[in-house]
């Protein structure tokens, strides 16, 4: 009798202690699982990293082959200008306010989009008898091409450096006006002088176009300064 009344306390306890290791191997198997599921997002991070490592060296790529392309749509531009009027020389009179009128063509090759505008710049180097330098300069943006061939009409004042060059057919709602001519001495120390101004028997007058691309071209005319 007492053999079945302690049976019958020990069988709660056991089936107490039976849940405990069961519970007890069910949080193991809980653990197990999420260690590999760390292990898996582990994996999986770096995954990512290596695939956003991989899109950001596509992106750089990308870029450095965007520059490319458009270095090489650039190198393609190329630019001609030649004078219209006159020879290669023209005589100056010595009246101070003497104005040599200058007509170039200017020739700007396709895509508009890449070699366009141009823009149009003229540089000036006077000379003594002896084809010395005396000084020189250039004035920077005298005109501007938009299309890709135009006529440029140009007012040049040899003996006036404040008012040296006008773009003479320049569209009226700009009408920048004349452009002083910053005459640079041979030594590169200053502004020409007066006095060395005085020496000068000819001008060498150069119409370069500059097309946005990177084309060049340059014709020269000689201006024959008479005293």
């Amino acid at each position: 009798m007492m053999i079945q009344l302690l049976f019958l306390l020990l069988a709660p306890q056991q089936q107490t202690v039976q849940n405990f290791e069961r519970q007890q191997r069910q949080i193991e198997q809980i653990q197990q699982q999420l260690q590999q599921q760390q292990l898996q997002l582990g994996h999986l991070l770096l995954q990512v990293d290596t695939l956003g490592g991989t899109v950001a060296v596509l992106q750089q790529q990308q870029l450095q082959l965007g520059r490319l392309l458009q270095m090489l749509e650039r190198s393609a531009c190329s630019a001609e200008i030649l004078w219209v009027n006159g020879a290669e020389q023209k005589i100056v009179p010595s009246d101070s306010a003497a104005v040599v009128r200058l007509s170039l063509f200017s020739t700007i090759s396709k895509p508009p989009d890449v070699c366009l505008p141009a823009e149009i710049r003229v540089t000036a180097s006077y000379l003594d008898a002896s084809s010395n330098l005396i000084c020189s300069g250039t004035v920077e943006n005298l005109a501007i091409q938009n299309t890709l061939t135009g006529t440029i009409n140009l007012d040049i004042r040899p003996w006036d450096l404040r008012e040296f060059s006008r773009w003479r057919n320049e569209p009226p709602q700009t009408n920048s006006g004349a452009k002083r001519l910053v005459c640079v001495n041979a030594e590169g120390l200053g502004e020409v002088t007066s006095e060395e101004m005085a020496r000068a028997t000819s001008v060498r007058v150069r119409a370069t176009a500059l097309s946005a691309g990177g084309g060049v071209s340059t014709p020269e005319i000689e201006l024959r300064l008479q005293r």
